[in-house]
């Protein structure tokens, strides 16, 4: 029970580190581009490493590139900032959580967040490399239905494919086997 424990603080803190960097910059000053504002963010956010580094210690690659991309960060005055605006309430509290799979190295929970305008019911995959080394979420689902995890937009144009066509070394032809 106590590392059931364990991952439920685990996985709050997870869904927590977006927002923080999200809303840490209030009371900055604010630079509208395009009609949009932006605040900077602060010093201990101010690169997109640092930022990496802190969603790392929760996500996978996949999910931090993701999370990073909707951030919406932009480069201002030699600052990186994010938009000013007000988030919604987002699911962040772990109301119960139950396990799925309990092997070694991976762990599938199902938690019931709480938060937003609903309780979500999300399943988590959470992989570590070796028994030394801490877990991380790989896989999270309701990702379309949360603005911090959403995918890249589709594009309904099919895009031309950029491989070509290698030729044979030497312009030699390839052979077929005989039967």
């Amino acid at each position: 029970m106590d590392q059931l424990r364990q991952f439920r603080h685990f996985i709050e803190q997870a869904e927590q580190v977006w927002t923080q960097i999200a809303s840490s910059p209030r009371g900055k000053p604010v630079y509208t581009v395009n009609g949009v504002d932006y605040t900077p963010l602060p010093e201990r956010y101010n690169s997109k490493r640092k930022i990496s580094r802190i969603f790392r210690r929760y996500w996978g690659i996949k999910l931090t590139d993701r999370m990073i991309r909707n951030l919406h960060l932009r480069l201002i005055k030699g600052k990186l900032c994010v938009p000013y605006r007000a988030y919604p309430p987002l699911p962040m509290k772990v109301q119960s959580l139950h396990w799925k799979a309990n092997r070694p190295n991976q762990k599938v929970v199902t938690a019931i967040l709480s938060g937003g305008s609903k309780n979500m019911r999300i399943e988590y995959r959470l992989i570590r490399s070796n028994p030394t080394v801490a877990f991380t979420i790989m896989k999270r689902t309701g990702c379309d239905y949360d603005l911090r995890y959403r995918p890249q937009a589709q594009t309904t144009a099919r895009q031309p494919s950029k491989r070509k066509s290698k030729p044979f070394q030497n312009g030699r032809n390839k052979l077929l086997k005989p039967p």
